[in-house]
């Protein structure tokens, strides 16, 4: 189990960095729309749109892992997904953050096809199972970090108003 950790740890890592990115623009997103005041049924389809991306990511991506291969795949995604954060910073409108969230979707769904079947390639049948869990637990532990770190600005001023005050 230790040979297969330590061949897996970098993929551990990267995802776990994705996953607090995710978590906290997953968070933030909701929260920009209601912001800029988009119709909430709007903002509702805004944000599922993202499973419609997921949907189609989880069923092209293996096809284009096994042209191309993982790393390829999963750095073109990754990149992907960066520019897709950024480009929601640029067009604040509900039907190009509707795209977005397809897109975001898609890489999404072909990161995690292309991380799981990465680690199963990298460990026998004996430990397959254990250190999948160790990639769930990395993942959703990551995620809920991320959604928590919405809340760190509000409280660092809650903080430094009774630093202030005393």
């Amino acid at each position: 189990m230790r040979t297969a950790l330590a061949a897996t740890w970098t993929l551990l890592l990267g995802m776990a960095l994705l996953m607090l990115g995710a978590g906290l623009q997953g968070t933030l997103v909701g929260l920009r729309a209601s912001l800029e005041g988009f119709p909430t049924l709007l903002a509702g389809i805004m944000l599922a749109a993202y499973y419609l991306g997921y949907m189609a990511g989880s069923v092209v991506t293996p096809g284009l892992v096994n042209s191309v291969g993982h790393v390829r795949v999963f750095a073109a995604l990754n990149s992907l997904a960066s520019v897709l954060i950024l480009l929601q910073g640029v067009f604040v409108a509900p039907l190009p953050w509707t795209l977005v969230r397809i897109l975001f979707g898609f890489c999404f769904a072909g990161i995690y096809v292309v991380a799981e079947s990465w680690l199963n390639g990298r460990v026998d049948n004996e430990h397959r199972g254990l250190l999948l869990s160790i990639y769930m637990l990395v993942c959703y532990g990551a995620s809920v970090s991320g959604s928590c770190c919405s809340t760190l600005p509000i409280l660092a001023a809650r903080c430094c108003s009774s630093w202030c005050r005393s």
